[in-house]
């Protein structure tokens, strides 16, 4: 799965990209696992319609279906320096707020 979504989005094959299936690094993380709380919201049903409008159609999934997502900043030395926990689908940083994160912990 994980190799397929890396090819999916471009990465060069020498950029290794790690799983999680215990998804231990997600609860440590203090990322969310939910269906009502995360999935079935009026956020999320809103992103859905703007998405579906917007042309992008929900594929064939794989993996945890409950557990969202978010996004880390982690400097070489292990000290998280930005933490974006996701409350649902389509919910993502912004792309600046990411840049910025990883520019400053440079």
């Amino acid at each position: 799965m994980a190799k397929s979504w890396a090819e999916h989005v471009g990465f060069p094959p020498s950029v290794a990209v790690l799983t999680d299936p215990g998804r231990t690094a997600y609860a440590l993380a203090g990322l969310k696992r939910s269906v009502m709380l995360t999935l079935f919201n009026p956020l999320s049903v809103a992103r859905f319609v703007r998405a579906s409008v917007k042309g992008f159609r929900q594929g064939r999934t794989a993996g945890d279906l409950w557990q969202q997502g978010g996004a880390l900043v982690v400097r070489p030395d292990g000290k998280v320096t930005y933490r974006y926990v996701s409350l649902g689908p389509g919910d993502h940083p912004p792309p600046a707020a990411l840049v910025e994160a990883l520019k400053r912990a440079a």
